[in-house]
């Protein structure tokens, strides 16, 4: 009997060793995961301003080019 506790410690020692290894992966992943959003809401504010003086600059161009008429 004593041989079968063995094993049951050496089991639930590799269980914990295991999930560990697995929760220290994954607070890895959450945080490159973390920094990759941060990277992408940057740049999707550096891109915001200039598509909106882009497209202010489009309609400026329109409305100097449209004929006075309405037509």
């Amino acid at each position: 009997m004593e041989g079968q506790l063995e094993y049951l410690f050496a089991g639930f020692a590799v269980f914990w060793a295991g999930l560990l290894v697995y929760l220290v992966w994954l607070q890895a992943r959450l945080r490159a995961l973390q920094a990759e959003v941060r990277r992408l809401e940057e740049r999707l504010a550096e891109e915001v301003p200039v598509a909106e003086a882009t497209a202010a600059t489009r309609s400026a161009s329109a409305a100097r080019v449209a004929p006075e008429g309405g037509a």
